[in-house]
Protein backbone atom coordinates (compact mmCIF):
# COMPACT_ATOMS: atom_id res chain seq x y z
CA UNK A 1 0.00 0.00 0.00
CA UNK A 2 1.22 3.31 -1.06
CA UNK A 3 1.92 5.63 2.52
CA UNK A 4 0.34 9.40 1.77
CA UNK A 5 3.06 11.67 1.15
CA UNK A 6 3.12 13.90 4.61
CA UNK A 7 2.67 17.79 5.25
CA UNK A 8 6.06 18.58 4.43
CA UNK A 9 6.42 16.70 1.24
CA UNK A 10 2.78 17.64 0.05
CA UNK A 11 3.67 21.35 0.31
CA UNK A 12 7.09 20.58 -1.60
CA UNK A 13 4.80 19.08 -4.06
CA UNK A 14 2.76 21.91 -4.87
CA UNK A 15 5.40 24.44 -4.52
CA UNK A 16 7.97 22.53 -6.95
CA UNK A 17 5.98 23.86 -10.46
CA UNK A 18 6.93 27.46 -9.57
CA UNK A 19 10.49 26.06 -8.48
CA UNK A 20 11.27 25.05 -11.56
CA UNK A 21 9.53 28.35 -13.08
CA UNK A 22 11.89 30.40 -10.70
CA UNK A 23 15.08 28.25 -12.31
CA UNK A 24 14.47 29.37 -15.73
CA UNK A 25 14.16 33.57 -14.22
CA UNK A 26 17.28 32.54 -12.60
CA UNK A 27 19.13 31.32 -15.80
CA UNK A 28 20.42 35.14 -17.03
CA UNK A 29 22.56 35.38 -13.19
CA UNK A 30 24.23 31.96 -13.22
CA UNK A 31 26.16 30.77 -16.54
CA UNK A 32 26.00 26.91 -15.33
CA UNK A 33 22.48 27.19 -14.56
CA UNK A 34 22.00 28.61 -18.06
CA UNK A 35 24.03 25.67 -19.63
CA UNK A 36 21.65 22.82 -17.81
CA UNK A 37 18.34 24.44 -18.90
CA UNK A 38 20.11 24.90 -22.32
CA UNK A 39 20.56 21.21 -22.59
CA UNK A 40 17.25 20.22 -21.40
CA UNK A 41 15.63 21.80 -24.16
CA UNK A 42 13.71 19.35 -26.19
CA UNK A 43 14.54 16.59 -23.43
CA UNK A 44 10.82 15.62 -22.98
CA UNK A 45 10.85 14.24 -26.38
CA UNK A 46 14.24 13.05 -26.33
CA UNK A 47 13.14 10.82 -23.02
CA UNK A 48 10.15 9.66 -24.40
CA UNK A 49 12.14 8.59 -28.23
CA UNK A 50 14.43 6.85 -25.63
CA UNK A 51 11.60 5.11 -23.95
CA UNK A 52 12.04 1.18 -26.07
CA UNK A 53 16.03 1.41 -25.46
CA UNK A 54 15.43 1.41 -22.02
CA UNK A 55 12.49 0.27 -20.90
CA UNK A 56 12.48 -2.10 -17.95
CA UNK A 57 15.95 -1.63 -17.11
CA UNK A 58 17.47 -0.06 -14.29
CA UNK A 59 17.63 3.82 -13.86
CA UNK A 60 20.61 5.65 -12.44
CA UNK A 61 20.56 9.01 -11.60
CA UNK A 62 23.76 10.71 -10.76
CA UNK A 63 24.42 14.88 -9.80
CA UNK A 64 28.02 15.30 -11.07
CA UNK A 65 31.60 13.66 -12.39
CA UNK A 66 32.23 12.21 -8.79
CA UNK A 67 28.59 10.32 -8.76
CA UNK A 68 28.85 9.75 -11.74
CA UNK A 69 31.99 7.82 -10.79
CA UNK A 70 30.18 6.29 -8.04
CA UNK A 71 27.90 4.29 -10.43
CA UNK A 72 30.53 3.02 -12.72
CA UNK A 73 31.61 -0.02 -11.24
CA UNK A 74 28.20 -0.85 -10.25
CA UNK A 75 27.07 -0.15 -13.68
CA UNK A 76 29.34 -2.53 -14.89
CA UNK A 77 28.89 -5.55 -12.39
CA UNK A 78 25.36 -5.16 -13.84
CA UNK A 79 26.22 -5.52 -17.49
CA UNK A 80 28.12 -8.34 -16.49
CA UNK A 81 26.20 -10.51 -14.47
CA UNK A 82 22.57 -9.54 -16.62
CA UNK A 83 23.49 -8.85 -19.69
CA UNK A 84 21.10 -7.41 -22.14
CA UNK A 85 19.15 -5.96 -19.33
CA UNK A 86 18.97 -2.02 -20.11
CA UNK A 87 20.53 0.08 -18.26
CA UNK A 88 20.11 4.30 -18.17
CA UNK A 89 21.55 6.89 -16.15
CA UNK A 90 20.40 11.10 -16.05
CA UNK A 91 22.60 13.66 -14.99
CA UNK A 92 22.04 17.04 -13.47
CA UNK A 93 25.14 19.47 -13.61
CA UNK A 94 26.08 19.82 -17.18
CA UNK A 95 29.82 18.78 -16.67
CA UNK A 96 28.43 15.33 -15.20
CA UNK A 97 26.92 15.18 -18.37
CA UNK A 98 29.66 15.59 -20.79
CA UNK A 99 31.88 13.85 -18.70
CA UNK A 100 29.78 10.70 -18.81
CA UNK A 101 28.96 11.22 -22.57
CA UNK A 102 32.83 11.15 -23.30
CA UNK A 103 33.40 8.26 -21.19
CA UNK A 104 29.48 6.47 -21.62
CA UNK A 105 28.86 3.04 -19.62
CA UNK A 106 24.81 2.74 -20.31
CA UNK A 107 22.57 2.21 -22.95
CA UNK A 108 21.38 5.67 -22.50
CA UNK A 109 23.14 9.33 -20.77
CA UNK A 110 20.57 12.21 -20.84
CA UNK A 111 19.93 14.72 -18.82
CA UNK A 112 17.29 14.61 -15.88
CA UNK A 113 14.55 17.20 -15.75
CA UNK A 114 13.57 19.39 -13.22
CA UNK A 115 12.00 17.75 -10.74
CA UNK A 116 8.40 18.90 -11.95
CA UNK A 117 5.28 16.21 -10.90
CA UNK A 118 4.34 16.39 -14.37
CA UNK A 119 7.54 15.27 -16.06
CA UNK A 120 8.33 13.03 -13.77
CA UNK A 121 4.93 11.34 -13.97
CA UNK A 122 5.93 10.96 -17.88
CA UNK A 123 9.23 9.87 -17.42
CA UNK A 124 8.50 7.15 -15.21
CA UNK A 125 5.65 6.15 -17.43
CA UNK A 126 7.47 5.89 -20.72
CA UNK A 127 10.36 4.30 -19.31
CA UNK A 128 9.05 1.53 -17.04
CA UNK A 129 12.15 1.02 -14.92
CA UNK A 130 12.74 -2.18 -12.96
CA UNK A 131 14.75 -0.58 -10.76
CA UNK A 132 15.80 3.32 -9.53
CA UNK A 133 18.87 4.16 -8.09
CA UNK A 134 20.52 7.20 -6.68
CA UNK A 135 23.97 7.33 -5.77
CA UNK A 136 25.89 10.09 -3.33
CA UNK A 137 22.51 12.19 -2.13
CA UNK A 138 20.87 13.15 -4.96
CA UNK A 139 17.25 12.43 -4.72
CA UNK A 140 14.44 14.28 -6.12
CA UNK A 141 10.93 13.75 -4.28
CA UNK A 142 8.91 14.10 -7.05
CA UNK A 143 10.91 11.71 -8.60
CA UNK A 144 10.18 9.02 -5.74
CA UNK A 145 6.99 9.76 -5.74
CA UNK A 146 6.27 9.22 -9.18
CA UNK A 147 8.58 6.23 -9.00
CA UNK A 148 6.83 4.67 -5.98
CA UNK A 149 3.07 5.37 -7.28
CA UNK A 150 4.02 2.69 -10.32
CA UNK A 151 5.71 0.23 -7.58
CA UNK A 152 9.38 0.89 -8.67
CA UNK A 153 11.89 -0.42 -6.14
CA UNK A 154 14.32 2.72 -5.20
CA UNK A 155 17.98 2.38 -3.31
CA UNK A 156 20.99 4.58 -2.88
CA UNK A 157 24.16 3.26 -3.33
CA UNK A 158 27.33 5.02 -1.93
CA UNK A 159 25.02 7.27 -0.01
CA UNK A 160 26.43 10.37 2.16
CA UNK A 161 24.98 12.46 4.64
CA UNK A 162 27.29 15.00 5.81
CA UNK A 163 27.41 15.71 9.85
CA UNK A 164 26.78 19.87 8.24
CA UNK A 165 23.94 18.65 6.21
CA UNK A 166 21.20 21.33 4.89
CA UNK A 167 19.04 17.72 5.25
CA UNK A 168 19.61 17.81 8.86
CA UNK A 169 18.13 21.13 9.25
CA UNK A 170 15.05 20.72 11.70
CA UNK A 171 12.79 22.33 9.03
CA UNK A 172 14.23 19.88 5.95
CA UNK A 173 13.88 16.73 8.28
CA UNK A 174 10.54 15.80 7.85
CA UNK A 175 10.94 16.02 4.14
CA UNK A 176 13.67 14.34 3.77
CA UNK A 177 12.78 11.58 6.42
CA UNK A 178 9.49 11.27 4.77
CA UNK A 179 11.53 10.76 0.94
CA UNK A 180 14.10 8.47 1.93
CA UNK A 181 11.48 6.28 4.15
CA UNK A 182 10.01 5.22 0.43
CA UNK A 183 13.34 3.88 -0.22
CA UNK A 184 13.74 0.11 -0.02
CA UNK A 185 17.27 0.37 0.73
CA UNK A 186 19.98 2.83 1.67
CA UNK A 187 23.63 1.85 0.98
CA UNK A 188 25.82 4.01 2.51
CA UNK A 189 29.88 4.86 2.72
CA UNK A 190 30.37 4.45 6.59
CA UNK A 191 29.24 3.65 9.66
CA UNK A 192 29.24 7.73 11.03
CA UNK A 193 26.67 8.25 7.44
CA UNK A 194 24.78 5.21 8.69
CA UNK A 195 24.38 7.37 12.30
CA UNK A 196 23.34 10.29 10.80
CA UNK A 197 20.58 8.87 8.54
CA UNK A 198 19.26 6.92 10.94
CA UNK A 199 19.61 8.65 14.17
CA UNK A 200 19.84 12.11 12.71
CA UNK A 201 17.65 11.99 10.12
CA UNK A 202 15.47 9.78 11.56
CA UNK A 203 15.12 7.21 8.29
CA UNK A 204 13.25 4.12 9.12
CA UNK A 205 13.95 2.53 5.90
CA UNK A 206 16.90 -0.52 5.93
CA UNK A 207 20.33 1.48 5.84
CA UNK A 208 23.72 -1.14 5.06
CA UNK A 209 27.04 0.18 5.04
CA UNK A 210 27.87 -0.83 2.00
CA UNK A 211 31.12 1.19 1.12
CA UNK A 212 32.39 3.62 -1.56
CA UNK A 213 32.49 2.41 -5.07
CA UNK A 214 34.47 5.08 -6.41
CA UNK A 215 37.09 4.00 -4.69
CA UNK A 216 37.17 0.73 -6.36
CA UNK A 217 36.85 2.95 -9.68
CA UNK A 218 40.61 5.00 -8.41
CA UNK A 219 42.10 1.38 -7.44
CA UNK A 220 41.07 0.29 -11.24
CA UNK A 221 42.87 3.57 -12.82
CA UNK A 222 45.47 3.08 -10.56
CA UNK A 223 46.43 0.08 -11.67
CA UNK A 224 45.82 0.73 -15.36
CA UNK A 225 48.29 3.55 -15.12
CA UNK A 226 51.31 1.09 -14.05
CA UNK A 227 54.42 1.54 -16.27
CA UNK A 228 53.04 4.91 -18.18
CA UNK A 229 55.12 7.07 -19.42
CA UNK A 230 54.33 10.37 -18.11
CA UNK A 231 54.98 8.88 -14.69
CA UNK A 232 58.29 7.28 -15.87
CA UNK A 233 59.96 10.53 -17.38
CA UNK A 234 58.95 12.33 -13.93
CA UNK A 235 60.76 9.31 -12.21
CA UNK A 236 63.81 9.99 -14.20
CA UNK A 237 64.59 13.74 -12.75
CA UNK A 238 65.12 11.43 -9.57
CA UNK A 239 64.62 12.97 -6.01
CA UNK A 240 61.25 13.60 -4.61
CA UNK A 241 58.19 15.13 -5.87
CA UNK A 242 55.83 17.22 -4.63
CA UNK A 243 52.41 17.12 -6.50
CA UNK A 244 49.96 19.82 -6.34
CA UNK A 245 47.11 18.75 -7.92
CA UNK A 246 43.59 19.90 -9.68
CA UNK A 247 45.02 23.39 -8.46
CA UNK A 248 42.83 26.86 -8.82
CA UNK A 249 44.17 30.20 -8.42
CA UNK A 250 43.48 30.27 -4.89
CA UNK A 251 45.38 27.14 -4.04
CA UNK A 252 48.14 28.41 -6.23
CA UNK A 253 47.77 31.45 -3.72
CA UNK A 254 48.55 29.07 -0.87
CA UNK A 255 52.08 27.77 -1.60
CA UNK A 256 53.36 30.50 -4.46
CA UNK A 257 54.71 32.70 -1.49
CA UNK A 258 56.80 30.12 -0.25
CA UNK A 259 57.80 27.53 -3.23
CA UNK A 260 60.51 29.13 -3.44
CA UNK A 261 61.69 28.71 0.11
CA UNK A 262 60.64 25.35 0.14
CA UNK A 263 62.36 24.00 -2.75
CA UNK A 264 66.01 25.74 -1.57
CA UNK A 265 65.56 23.77 2.28
CA UNK A 266 65.29 20.75 0.06
CA UNK A 267 67.38 20.49 -2.80
CA UNK A 268 65.82 17.21 -3.52
CA UNK A 269 62.35 18.14 -4.33
CA UNK A 270 60.73 19.13 -7.49
CA UNK A 271 56.81 20.67 -7.57
CA UNK A 272 54.55 18.98 -10.30
CA UNK A 273 51.85 22.15 -10.70
CA UNK A 274 49.14 20.84 -12.39
CA UNK A 275 46.16 23.67 -12.89
CA UNK A 276 42.51 22.12 -13.29
CA UNK A 277 41.93 24.08 -16.38
CA UNK A 278 45.66 24.11 -18.02
CA UNK A 279 44.31 27.34 -20.62
CA UNK A 280 47.20 29.10 -22.43
CA UNK A 281 46.61 32.09 -19.98
CA UNK A 282 46.62 30.28 -17.22
CA UNK A 283 49.97 28.71 -17.82
CA UNK A 284 51.37 31.86 -18.95
CA UNK A 285 50.07 33.97 -15.73
CA UNK A 286 52.19 30.57 -13.89
CA UNK A 287 54.82 31.15 -15.78
CA UNK A 288 55.80 34.94 -14.90
CA UNK A 289 54.85 34.39 -11.59
CA UNK A 290 57.50 31.80 -11.23
CA UNK A 291 60.28 34.10 -13.54
CA UNK A 292 59.29 36.80 -11.09
CA UNK A 293 60.48 34.15 -8.06
CA UNK A 294 63.73 33.11 -9.81
CA UNK A 295 62.47 29.29 -10.39
CA UNK A 296 63.36 27.23 -13.53
CA UNK A 297 60.50 25.39 -14.44
CA UNK A 298 59.39 23.33 -17.59
CA UNK A 299 56.39 22.21 -19.77
CA UNK A 300 55.15 18.75 -18.98
CA UNK A 301 54.98 18.75 -22.94
CA UNK A 302 58.56 19.67 -23.08
CA UNK A 303 59.57 17.19 -20.49
CA UNK A 304 58.10 14.80 -22.65
CA UNK A 305 59.48 16.02 -26.02
CA UNK A 306 63.48 15.60 -24.73
CA UNK A 307 65.18 13.20 -25.74
CA UNK A 308 66.40 12.30 -22.32
CA UNK A 309 66.28 14.07 -18.70
CA UNK A 310 67.77 12.89 -15.44
CA UNK A 311 68.56 14.69 -11.68
CA UNK A 312 70.52 17.17 -13.09
CA UNK A 313 67.67 19.02 -14.96
CA UNK A 314 67.54 22.22 -13.86
CA UNK A 315 63.71 22.82 -13.31
CA UNK A 316 62.57 22.70 -10.41
CA UNK A 317 58.69 22.90 -11.35
CA UNK A 318 56.80 20.66 -13.76
CA UNK A 319 54.08 22.51 -15.31
CA UNK A 320 51.38 20.05 -16.59
CA UNK A 321 49.85 21.97 -19.71
CA UNK A 322 47.21 18.84 -20.48
CA UNK A 323 44.44 16.99 -19.00
CA UNK A 324 44.05 13.41 -18.18
CA UNK A 325 47.54 12.45 -16.78
CA UNK A 326 46.77 13.27 -13.00
CA UNK A 327 46.14 9.98 -11.78
CA UNK A 328 49.50 8.92 -13.49
CA UNK A 329 51.48 11.89 -12.70
CA UNK A 330 50.17 10.89 -8.55
CA UNK A 331 52.40 7.61 -8.89
CA UNK A 332 55.31 9.22 -9.66
CA UNK A 333 55.12 11.63 -6.48
CA UNK A 334 55.64 11.71 -2.60
CA UNK A 335 53.60 14.11 -1.22
CA UNK A 336 50.44 15.43 -2.85
CA UNK A 337 48.51 18.59 -2.33
CA UNK A 338 44.48 18.71 -3.96
CA UNK A 339 43.28 21.55 -5.11
CA UNK A 340 39.63 22.80 -5.39
CA UNK A 341 39.48 23.18 -1.25
CA UNK A 342 39.62 26.71 -0.79
CA UNK A 343 36.42 26.89 -3.84
CA UNK A 344 33.45 24.81 -3.70
CA UNK A 345 35.20 21.49 -2.13
CA UNK A 346 38.20 19.72 -2.39
CA UNK A 347 38.78 17.73 -5.57
CA UNK A 348 39.68 13.52 -5.54
CA UNK A 349 41.82 13.04 -2.91
CA UNK A 350 41.53 9.30 -3.25
CA UNK A 351 43.60 9.01 -6.08
CA UNK A 352 47.02 10.34 -4.33
CA UNK A 353 46.27 8.79 -1.40
CA UNK A 354 46.17 5.10 -3.11
CA UNK A 355 49.66 5.84 -4.61
CA UNK A 356 50.62 6.14 -0.81
CA UNK A 357 51.30 9.70 -0.21
CA UNK A 358 49.84 11.56 3.06
CA UNK A 359 47.68 13.91 1.03
CA UNK A 360 47.53 17.90 1.78
CA UNK A 361 44.31 20.17 1.12
CA UNK A 362 42.46 23.36 2.16
CA UNK A 363 39.45 23.81 4.55
CA UNK A 364 36.76 23.45 2.64
CA UNK A 365 36.58 19.06 2.57
CA UNK A 366 32.96 18.56 3.49
CA UNK A 367 31.97 17.10 0.26
CA UNK A 368 34.24 14.70 0.51
CA UNK A 369 34.01 12.15 3.36
CA UNK A 370 37.20 10.17 2.23
CA UNK A 371 39.22 13.71 3.13
CA UNK A 372 37.88 13.51 6.57
CA UNK A 373 38.64 10.03 7.06
CA UNK A 374 42.15 11.17 6.13
CA UNK A 375 41.99 13.91 8.63
CA UNK A 376 41.03 11.25 11.27
CA UNK A 377 43.89 8.96 10.32
CA UNK A 378 46.45 11.39 10.43
CA UNK A 379 47.46 11.21 7.36
CA UNK A 380 45.06 14.29 5.72
CA UNK A 381 46.18 17.90 7.02
CA UNK A 382 43.97 20.71 6.58
CA UNK A 383 46.37 24.19 5.70
CA UNK A 384 44.77 27.59 5.72
CA UNK A 385 48.05 29.97 5.13
CA UNK A 386 51.12 29.89 3.30
CA UNK A 387 52.80 30.16 7.09
CA UNK A 388 51.32 26.51 7.44
CA UNK A 389 51.99 24.92 4.16
CA UNK A 390 55.69 25.54 4.27
CA UNK A 391 55.47 24.02 7.65
CA UNK A 392 53.58 21.17 7.12
CA UNK A 393 55.53 20.32 3.78
CA UNK A 394 58.69 20.80 5.65
CA UNK A 395 57.53 18.41 8.52
CA UNK A 396 56.19 15.64 6.22
CA UNK A 397 59.75 15.84 4.35
CA UNK A 398 61.74 15.60 7.23
CA UNK A 399 62.07 12.03 6.94
CA UNK A 400 61.37 9.96 4.63
CA UNK A 401 60.82 6.54 6.65
CA UNK A 402 57.66 8.47 8.57
CA UNK A 403 56.79 10.01 4.64
CA UNK A 404 56.61 6.52 3.56
CA UNK A 405 54.55 5.13 6.54
CA UNK A 406 52.34 7.92 6.43
CA UNK A 407 51.75 7.52 2.82
CA UNK A 408 50.78 3.81 3.30
CA UNK A 409 48.40 4.34 5.83
CA UNK A 410 46.97 7.08 3.44
CA UNK A 411 46.75 3.66 0.75
CA UNK A 412 44.76 2.04 3.74
CA UNK A 413 42.20 3.77 3.72
CA UNK A 414 41.01 3.85 0.14
CA UNK A 415 42.44 0.19 -0.03
CA UNK A 416 39.92 -0.44 2.95
CA UNK A 417 36.80 -0.14 0.64
CA UNK A 418 37.31 -3.04 -1.37
CA UNK A 419 34.33 -4.87 -2.03
CA UNK A 420 31.94 -1.95 -2.07
CA UNK A 421 30.80 -2.65 -5.43
CA UNK A 422 30.08 -6.46 -4.13
CA UNK A 423 28.47 -4.88 -1.20
CA UNK A 424 26.06 -2.49 -3.72
CA UNK A 425 25.28 -5.23 -5.73
CA UNK A 426 24.05 -7.75 -2.90
CA UNK A 427 21.61 -4.77 -2.24
CA UNK A 428 20.01 -4.23 -5.67
CA UNK A 429 20.12 -7.72 -6.59
CA UNK A 430 16.94 -8.97 -5.04
CA UNK A 431 15.08 -6.15 -6.39
CA UNK A 432 15.53 -6.82 -9.74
Amino acid sequence: MIRPPGLHLRLYRSLSPALCQTAELAAPHSAKLAEGLAGRRGLQARLEAAAPLVRGGVWFHVTSVGEYEQARPVIQALRESRPGLPVAVTHYSPSGFEFARKRPCADLHEYLPLDHPRAMDALVRAWQPRLLVFVKFDCWPNQVLAAERRGVPVVLLAGSLQPRSARLHPWARPLFRDVFDRFAHLGVCTPEDRDRFVEGLGVRAPVTVSGDTRAEQVILRYESAAGGKVSGRLGELGGRLLILGSTWPRDEALWSPVLGELLASHPDLRVVLTPHEPLPHRLAGLESGLDRDRIPHLRLSALMDAPACGPDHPARVILVDSIGVLAEIYRAGSLAYVGGSFTTGVHNTLEPAVTGMPVMFGPVIQNAEEAGQLVDRGVGFVLRTPAEALDRARKLLADDAVLRELGRQARRVVLDQRGATERSMAIIDPLL
